[in-house]
């Protein structure tokens, strides 16, 4: 019966690509849609980036629509950080689904309508998105489903949250698949697949792919179309994914929009033909879709997110200046699209925006650095196992952030955030699956605005009113953001960077439209945030002072329809905006900079007070000391606008070896003659870029 059932599940899917494994999971998808009763039961599918989490989501919907039930899927990453916008795209979804069978103008109806003769099967991808709405999700959603003919299949990286584990209803209706790499069965089964491939080759590459779905797929591919791919090029396949082997798997004339798609989450035929302002065939598009390191979706088409990493790393490091015209020109794209868009589509062009201008927020490193690309996994909601390496990195962050007599209350908050919203509480994981770094935000409503305002009055009362703080829980949009701790030992990272990482993903929460709103004391965190668009007032009373670091509230608004407007200043001070104050003086007109001026202007690169009278001609740049920062950022990669290679040469030339050319020519392996050649290009190129 067993063998039978691999066989069956032995398929085809989507376009062309054989699905091949998951037996045991697809079995127990057979289970319930044979057993009579079919008790309401939640899949929690889960796994490392490439395991097959999404291809297993798009077999297990196709084999429930097959037998008859009715199979919707949902990407947790569109489906927004409140229940109203969560319903929202629910009914959407459920409407698409149903269109044109019954009618029914009130899709969410169909929710109460289910039972065993009329399943439905609900699948969120990317559930670990969801992570501000699990608690409503478990105990509101859930728990208003019928109790038979529903089962809802969630996909996350990380394991479900103890809540759900714990949880006294729904954790004997909890089934956890977590997917491993395949089996060498499998991979000899999914190599034979590609027929071609002879029995030397197959063993090789079922070695260095070590059975990882992603990797597998990838090697077959350029194995089956006789790519000249030297075997040391995959040696990590099973791990990392090169970008330059997966150009090498795209066809010349699909470059471009394999480029797209690394700055945008996801796009149609009509959003790349409009970014790339030339016809795409819907030949080109399939031929797109079928590539094994891009999925297809209801909203277009996606790179893997290993694969877009590495692709990402690739275009930005060959060509910084044209990754940023492109951002500024898919981001001019959108905002109009955005401002016309209803609110479910806005969602998704929200995303897309945020993410074009996540690179931009490089100033001001001492507090949140973001100027690395990071390895880490999304971030993922506490789980009650790791409290106490939380309260370890709590302490640690009183020890260095509030004074002694405010630090006694944030352990007894923790706990009851721990028990009451865990949700709030996100956070980082090393290799071992250790919490290394966390962040806390609280939605505030008239539940938790009591919990806030009794360990926080202060705070509370200084960036509050009565009436915000009494607002209808389903109706709120303000995100309170409490702090952001991490760990000072992580081999490889900076406690700046790891704090920018979380900075990053918790932005994120303003994309459908909210409002983040917090108290700050580092001056290093004002900054930093001041030169991303949040407001700054100083506070009313000295009640949350930190010593002699004064107390700012600071906030960013993005429900008036700003939001457009915010994502242009982020991609540049001398992009037009419309609603935004910018930090440079509006209206000045810069004359370009020649490369006797960028030479004349390097010398001086050690002397700060000799770089104040350049600040002026670069933008956003206020004085001396801003200018050495900001030029230091280019030379040392955190800002990305020039060549690794000219990062090399000019800083060789003008910082580690200023005024000993013998000294840089020979730290950049070139001779004289040499190094002053690729000199010079280096600073014609860096005058275009000032």
């Amino acid at each position: 019966m067993e063998n039978s059932s691999e066989v069956q599940y032995d398929s085809h899917y989507g376009h062309g690509k054989r699905f091949v494994g998951r037996a045991k999971e697809l079995m127990m998808l057979d289970r319930w849609l044979s057993n009579p009763e079919a008790p309401l039961t939640i899949f929690s599918v889960t796994g490392m980036g490439g395991i097959g989490k999404s291809s297993l989501l798009s077999e297990m919907l196709s084999v429930a629509r097959n037998q008859g039930a009715t199979a919707i899927w949902m990407d947790g990453r569109s489906c927004g950080s409140t229940p109203s916008v969560f319903l929202e795209y629910l009914s959407s979804t459920l409407g698409l689904e149903t269109m044109g069978s019954d009618g029914n103008p009130r899709p969410l109806s169909l929710l109460s309508e289910t039972s065993v003769k009329r399943r439905l099967v609900l699948a969120v991808d990317n559930y670990e998105e969801l992570a501000l709405l699990e608690s409503w999700f478990m105990e509101v959603f859930v728990s208003k489903l019928p109790l038979f003919g529903v089962l809802i299949i969630l996909a996350s990286r990380p394991e479900p949250a103890s809540a759900w584990r714990t949880h006294p209803r729904l954790r004997q209706r909890l089934v956890q698949m977590p997917l491993q790499h395949f089996t060498g069965e499998e991979v000899s089964e999914y190599i034979a697949v590609a027929g071609s491939l002879n029995r030397s080759m197959a063993g090789t590459i079922a070695r260095m792919t070590d059975g990882h779905p992603l990797g597998l797929a990838l090697a077959v591919e350029a194995a089956d179309q006789r790519r000249n791919v030297p075997i040391s090029d995959w040696n990590e396949l099973s791990q990392m994914i090169s970008a330059r082997l997966l150009l090498e798997l795209t066809l010349p004339r699909l470059h471009p929009m394999v480029e797209v798609l690394t700055l945008l989450e996801t796009a149609n035929q009509e959003l790349l033909a409009s970014v790339l302002q030339t016809e795409v065939t819907l030949e080109e598009y399939n031929v797109l879709r079928r590539m094994s390191f891009i999925r297809s979706g209801p909203n277009g088409l996606a790179l893997h997110d290993m694969a877009r990493l590495h692709l990402l790393r690739d275009f930005r490091q060959r060509e910084p200046q044209r990754v940023q015209a492109m951002r500024v020109r898919i981001a001019r794209l959108l905002k109009p699209l955005h401002e016309q868009a209803g609110p479910h589509e806005r969602r998704q062009i929200t995303r897309k925006m945020l993410l074009l201008c996540q690179e931009s927020m490089l100033q001001h490193r001492k507090y949140a650095d973001v100027s690395a690309d990071s390895l880490f996994s999304p971030m993922e909601v506490m789980r009650a196992e790791d409290l106490p390496a939380l309260h370890r990195l709590l302490q640690q962050w009183c020890e260095y952030s509030v004074e002694p007599w405010q630090a006694s209350s944030y352990p007894a908050f923790l706990d009851e955030l721990a028990q009451r919203y865990p949700e709030g509480i996100v956070l980082m994981r090393d290799k071992e699956g250790d919490p290394i770094a966390m962040f806390i935000t609280v939605l505030v409503h008239r539940e938790s605005s009591g919990m806030l305002t009794n360990y926080f009055p202060a705070e509370m009362q200084e960036c509050f009113t009565p009436e915000e703080l009494d607002c209808d829980p389903d109706q709120t949009d303000t995100h309170f953001a409490v702090l952001a701790a991490a760990r000072d030992d992580v081999p490889g990272y900076k406690r700046e960077e790891l704090v920018g990482y979380m900075s990053l993903d918790r932005l994120s929460l303003l994309g459908e439209g909210a409002r983040v709103i917090l108290i700050a004391t580092n001056p290093y965190l004002k900054l930093f945030l001041q030169s991303i668009g949040f407001r700054s007032k100083r506070a009313r009373t000295r009640l949350c002072d930190l010593y002699e670091d004064q107390a700012y509230v600071l906030d960013l608004d993005l429900r008036s329809g700003q939001f457009g407007d915010w994502v242009m200043s982020l991609l540049g001070p001398d992009i037009k905006s419309s609603g935004l104050q910018q930090g440079t003086s509006g209206g000045v007109s810069r004359e370009p900079w020649s490369e006797q001026e960028v030479r004349k202007m390097l010398t001086h690169l050690h002397s700060p007070g000799e770089l104040h009278e350049y600040a002026a001609r670069v933008n956003g740049m206020t004085d001396g000391i801003h200018l050495q920062t900001h030029i230091l950022d280019l030379l040392e990669g955190r800002i990305h606008g020039i060549s690794q290679q000219d990062q090399l040469l000019l800083y060789a030339a003008y910082w580690t070896h200023a005024g000993n050319p013998t000294a840089a020519a020979q730290a950049c392996s070139m001779s004289r003659a040499t190094f002053y050649r690729h000199l010079r290009a280096a600073l014609v190129r860096l005058a275009r870029v000032l």
